[in-house]
């Protein structure tokens, strides 16, 4: 049994319900808002929301339920001054999702407090999408113990080169001691089964810096062993808690040039139980789209895929068809990459969970 999870909470403690699974005990228990007419997620009182948008830009997202205003803190971004600011008002379309005024940019509200949406680039002529959760780890009162959330994970995200962004696909770990590695399979660069002898690689630590409520990234040499000091300071994580199971972030800000976003989810074997579902999808090409999954298959507006599970290791899931690439699901989350080679669509689509 793993310890109990220190978090920060973004809202004050609601009436817990049962709901509906998505990804096991992950949404055994929720706080759900007593309003009939209201989202079921939205909450009862005022609350931020802690995260980050795939131009590696890390933020606070608050939301007052009594007239759907909004605030977006940039608290660290490489592109634009700390601390920028941008509101605006959530314009209810469908069940819970939102209109927003971040240059089209749809919002979600997703169980166990998880906001999906997007926030205007600099230029304002597209959104960067962002996901941000309620619930986040944190330990300040012991800064050495990453035991809770220490684990082997696969990842998907997205690179930002010059103005480009690829997709990226890798395996990773984050271990007791707060340091991290990320794995490239050396045939494809993309997802393989984790080594820590893994020879493409990069590694760092993190540390909890409380005033931003997440965590400094710090890489450090890639052929050295795993310390917790020294490296250079290249951006931070947001560990989100869905349901008290970690779903970490990392933000990478080398430079206006040079940053990412990379998500992580359990390599673990594939639940498919529960999977099926509707979901909300922002993408970093700057659309919007709903998607259904059905056992093995997946539709993103008419567009279908066929599904195979751990496809090509546990805990990613393939997609072929007229949607081409790769899948990690789970916590209410799905996160797609598109096919090694495919530049058709977009580098990374993000989606959750909605009724």
């Amino acid at each position: 049994m793993k310890t109990p999870l220190p978090l920060r909470l973004g809202a004050p403690l609601l009436v817990l319900a049962l709901q509906g699974c998505v990804d096991g005990a992950d949404r055994l228990v929720e706080a759900v808002n007593p309003d009939p007419d209201a989202c079921a997620f939205l909450p009862v009182a005022a609350t931020t929301y802690k995260g980050g948008n795939t131009l590696g830009e890390e933020l606070s997202f608050d939301l007052d339920p009594t007239d759907l205003s909004y605030r977006i803190a940039l608290d660290a971004s490489a592109q634009r001054v700390a601390g920028s600011e941008r509101s605006g008002t959530l314009d209810p379309l469908d069940d819970c999702t939102y209109a927003s005024d971040e240059a089209g940019a749809v919002f979600a509200l997703a169980p166990n407090g998880v906001v999906l949406g997007g926030v205007a680039t600099p230029a304002g002529d597209a959104f960067a999408p962002l996901v941000a959760f309620r619930d986040t780890f944190e330990n300040s009162a012991d800064p050495t113990t990453f035991n809770p959330i220490a684990d082997i994970n696969n990842i998907v995200g997205v690179d930002n080169t010059g103005g480009i962004a690829t997709p990226y696909a890798a395996s990773g770990r984050i271990r007791n001691a707060g340091t991290f590695q990320r794995c490239l399979d050396d045939a494809s660069g993309r997802f393989n089964i984790y080594s820590a002898g893994c020879s493409l690689t990069d590694k760092g630590y993190i540390t909890y810096n409380a005033d931003r409520n997440a965590f400094d990234v710090f890489a450090t040499d890639p052929e050295g062993s795993a310390v917790t000091e020294g490296g250079t300071l290249n951006g931070s994580m947001v560990i989100g808690l869905v349901a008290g199971a970690q779903v970490p972030v990392q933000l990478l800000r080398e430079s206006a040039e040079r940053s990412g976003f990379y998500l992580h989810l359990p390599q673990d074997p594939i639940i498919a139980e529960g999977l099926d579902g509707n979901y909300a999808l922002v993408d970093s090409g700057g659309s919007n789209a709903l998607a259904t999954w059905a056992d093995t298959l997946l539709t993103i507006e008419t567009d279908e895929a066929t599904l195979s599970y751990d496809d090509p290791v546990a805990g990613v899931i393939g997609a072929s068809g007229a949607v081409n690439g790769n899948l990690l699901a789970g916590r209410g989350l799905i996160a797609l990459v598109p096919a090694a080679g495919d530049t058709t669509g977009p580098a990374l689509s993000i989606g959750v969970v909605v009724p």
